[in-house]
C-alpha cells in the first residue's frame, strides 16, 4: 500500500457497503471473540480498522477498563472511525501503514484482523513484527478468504459469474492474494504461534435477505471500477443486473458468498 487509496475505494457508496457488511458479519465476529475468550478489561489491537465499525464493538466488549487501538491507513476512514469513537475513552484510532510502520510498543491481549491481509502484497514484514510484538499468551483472530471463487449467484447466473472472475483477477493484479488464508496458518506456525482452530465461514442468501443485499451491493459498487480497468464489460454488467433482479423474485435462486476461514492462534 503506497498510499491511502484502496482498491475498493473509500467513497460514501463503499462506506455504506461496509456498514451493511459489518451488520451482516457482526454476529460471526462476536462468536469468534467469545471462542477466543475476550473479556472486559483486556487490550485489543484492531489491524485495518476501516471506518471503525468493529473497533467500536470491541471497545464495548472490553468496557471502560479495557483498551482498543485501531490502526487504519485511509485518512478518510480514520476520520470516520474517530467520529464513531465518540464517548468511548477506551477506543483510539491511529493512521498507520501496516506495510511500513512499526507496530505500537504496548502489550495486547488480543489482535483482530479481517479482510486486510488479502490486500497486502507482502505478508512477511507485518507477520514478523506481529510475532515479535505479541507477548506470550496473546491471541490472534484472523478472518480472511480461503476460497474466494465460491462467490456466485445460482443457478446459472453467467453475468454475476463473470463479475466474480473479474474481481478475483483485479485482486491478483493489484498484488493481493484473495485466498491468503490458505497460507496464513503455516506462516504463523513458522513464527512460533500455536494454531488453536481453523474454522470455515460461509454465507448463503436468498430473496433479498441480508446476504443477498451485501453481495448485490458489492457487484453494483465495484462493477464500474472493473469496467474501468477493462476486466469487465458494460454488457456483462447489464446481464448481471438482470440476473440479480430476477433472483429477487425467484424462491429457488440463492447467493453463495466467498468462503472465509477463521484462523485463531496464540503466541
Amino acid at each position: 500500500m503506497a498510499s491511502d487509496t484502496y482498491l475498493l475505494g473509500t467513497d460514501l457508496r463503499e462506506l455504506e457497503r461496509l456498514r451493511l457488511q459489518h451488520e451482516l458479519w457482526l454476529p460471526e465476529a462476536r462468536r469468534a471473540w467469545c471462542r477466543a475468550g475476550l473479556k472486559p478489561g483486556e487490550r485489543v489491537l484492531d489491524l485495518g480498522a476501516g471506518p471503525g465499525f468493529v473497533a467500536r464493538e470491541l471497545a464495548v466488549e472490553v468496557g471502560p477498563e479495557g483498551r482498543v487501538l485501531g490502526l487504519e491507513l485511509s485518512a478518510a476512514y480514520v476520520a470516520a472511525a474517530r467520529g464513531a469513537a465518540s464517548g468511548l475513552n477506551q477506543l483510539e484510532i491511529r493512521q498507520h501503514d501496516l506495510c511500513q510502520d512499526p507496530l505500537p510498543q504496548e502489550p495486547f491481549d488480543l489482535v483482530w484482523c479481517r479482510w486486510v491481509l488479502m490486500f497486502l502484497g507482502e505478508l512477511d514484514p507485518l507477520l514478523d513484527r506481529l510475532a515479535a510484538q505479541l507477548r506470550p499468551g496473546a491471541r490472534l483472530i484472523v478472518h480472511e478468504y480461503i476460497h474466494w471463487s465460491s462467490f456466485g449467484l445460482h443457478p446459472g447466473a453467467d453475468g454475476v459469474a463473470s463479475f466474480g472472475r473479474a474481481a478475483h483477477a483485479s485482486f491478483l493484479a493489484a498484488g493481493g492474494d484473495p485466498d491468503v488464508n490458505r497460507r496464513l496458518p503455516g506462516l504463523l506456525a513458522q513464527r512460533g504461534l500455536r494454531i488453536d482452530e481453523l474454522r470455515p465461514l460461509t454465507v448463503v442468501g436468498r430473496l433479498g435477505d441480508g446476504v443477498a443485499r451485501w453481495l448485490e451491493r458489492f457487484v453494483t459498487t465495484y462493477g464500474p471500477e472493473l469496467i474501468r480497468q477493462g476486466l469487465w464489460s458494460d454488457g456483462e454488467a447489464r446481464r448481471a443486473q438482470a440476473e440479480m433482479a430476477a433472483a429477487r423474485q425467484d424462491p429457488g435462486a440463492f447467493w453463495l458468498g466467498p468462503t472465509l476461514m477463521e484462523t485463531r492462534a496464540t503466541r
